[in-house]
């Protein structure tokens, strides 16, 4: 069994239990770039000159560095892997030797205006088919050619296009989810509608909806052995009880006046309304209490308690989120961040904290995490996609 995921900032091979970690070198070099910066720069916000300005800053440990793995993807070269990712404003596609861990990263793709999300390789031509946001609302399906760094946007529109699945049958047949944005009689953004299913035939350049529910998403579309298989969410979580949000509405005021008149008080002082003690923020690791994942704001400590005193070997995913298949609607396993389908017919899941292999109604947990949201098998197709040929 391989497949490769993601656990954290780690790109991670999974081969017949044995687990090798990979750092992606360009995140490493911008994040050390950007300490070394902030070092050279440091003297301009210390001391009792940057303090009468209001301009004290907090040194390296404040530098903040959002990056993240979006996709992970096996190539024609059994030792050559690539992934795609996001830095800060930085994003883009790189490939990695496996097989020499000094070997510098290839380049493939980088944009400053542009996210490279998740996608599907179809290891047998080096086609990628991958989500490519263009703003904070929209995103379109691009499909390119790893090779040459050739890419082709196929999808457009006032939509949230993602998680594309190239067919083991079709190279130019491509399943994804796909979310409209609502807007106002201004224009401006509200939510958006229910995710459905559609598949994209590049031939023809139409788009079929295969599933939709006014009540529930399906996201990550996956083909496998003439089924498919999808993350089936409510469209709306449980709320909070509204009687205790009511209850506590004078003390979250009383607390963002005190949060405010700190903040301001900081500014011309440099110093902090309460005194002695450790400031309890900077021991707080914010990605460690809450993930993003499908848009949802997920709080993993929460989730975790809440999962564990059902019983079970459950992550920090909420139970609502089911893996299913599509047609029939069967739930195989709840409580999943994401999953792929190797040649052999296993699933590979994630919730988060551990790793499940799955055939038929057997399940095994084969590794644990820290925090894995992304998983990926290798894919090829019958028929490569002539898209690039025209």
């Amino acid at each position: 069994m391989k497949f490769l995921f993601a656990d954290g900032q780690k790109i991670c091979l999974y081969i017949d239990g044995q687990v090798k970690e990979y750092p992606s070198k360009f995140i490493e070099k911008y994040k050390e770039n950007a300490l070394n910066c902030e070092r050279a720069k440091s003297w301009k916000h210390s001391g009792e000159g940057a303090q009468f300005r209001g301009d004290i800053r907090p040194g390296e440990e404040g530098v903040k560095i959002n990056s993240s793995l979006n996709g992970l993807y096996f190539l024609s070269d059994e030792n050559e892997i690539a992934y795609s990712f996001s830095v800060n404003d930085t994003s883009g596609v790189y490939k990695k030797r496996l097989d020499d861990e000094k070997a510098q990263e290839s380049h493939v793709i980088n944009s400053l205006d542009t996210e490279f999300l998740n996608g599907c390789m179809d290891a047998g031509s080096d086609t990628l088919v991958l989500s490519v946001r263009r703003n904070y609302v929209n995103s379109d399906l691009a499909v390119m050619d790893v090779k040459s760094g050739d890419l082709k946007t196929v999808t457009e529109g006032d939509t949230l296009d993602e998680d594309p699945y190239i067919s083991p049958e079709n190279g130019n047949k491509i399943y994804f989810s796909t979310r409209g944005a609502g807007r106002d009689s201004s224009g401006s953004f509200i939510s958006y509608s229910p995710a459905s299913i559609c598949r994209l035939d590049l031939n023809e350049m139409t788009v079929e909806e295969i599933k939709s529910s006014e009540k529930f998403n399906y996201f990550k579309p996956v083909y496998h052995g003439g089924k498919l298989y999808a993350i089936k969410t409510p469209l709306k979580e449980k709320g909070a009880n509204p009687l205790i949000e009511i209850a506590l509405i004078p003390f979250r005021i009383v607390q963002a006046l005190a949060n405010f008149v700190n903040v301001f008080v900081r500014a011309f002082t440099g110093k902090s309304l309460a005194s002695g003690g450790s400031n309890p923020t900077k021991q707080r690791d914010y990605d460690s209490r809450k993930e993003f994942v499908k848009g949802n704001l997920i709080n993993v400590e929460k989730e975790s308690k809440k999962n564990k005193k059902r019983g079970g070997d459950y992550g920090f995913i909420p139970l609502g989120w089911q893996l299913v298949e599509v047609e029939s609607d069967k739930v195989i396993k709840c409580g999943i961040a994401d999953f792929d389908i190797a040649e052999d017919g296993t699933i590979i899941a994630t919730n988060g904290r551990r790793l499940f292999a799955i055939n038929g109604e057997n399940c095994k947990k084969i590794y644990n995490t820290d925090c894995c949201l992304k998983v990926a098998c290798m894919h090829k197709t019958d028929k490569k996609t002539d898209l690039f040929e025209f």
